[in-house]
């Protein structure tokens, strides 16, 4: 019982940081193009939590830096064998 209580709280961490991470670049780049999807689901085997962003900017903005593109996928799972995490990123500009 306590093992699920952990990994719980260990999915609901993750499920907020996944949201955090997903809204954050979308305020950041309010004049440019940003596009952010996010899943998840649990149930009595473990949960799942996956979210992909990508952006482009056109470097037009106030602060004399140029434009360029990102691609970032984070996955998280959790079950009653364990928990795994992925994250993949990319950037150029």
């Amino acid at each position: 019982m306590d093992y699920m209580n952990r990994v719980h709280r260990i999915t609901v961490i993750g499920f907020a940081a996944a949201g955090l991470a997903l809204a954050a670049p979308a305020a950041a780049m309010a004049d440019d193009t940003f596009h952010g999807q996010g899943s998840k689901s649990a149930g009595p085997n473990g949960a799942t939590s996956t979210g992909t962003m990508s952006g482009a900017s056109d470097g037009h903005g106030d602060d004399g830096h140029g434009g360029g593109v990102f691609y970032g996928k984070k996955t998280q799972t959790a079950g009653p064998n364990g928990a795994t995490s992925s994250k993949v990123f990319s950037a150029a500009g």
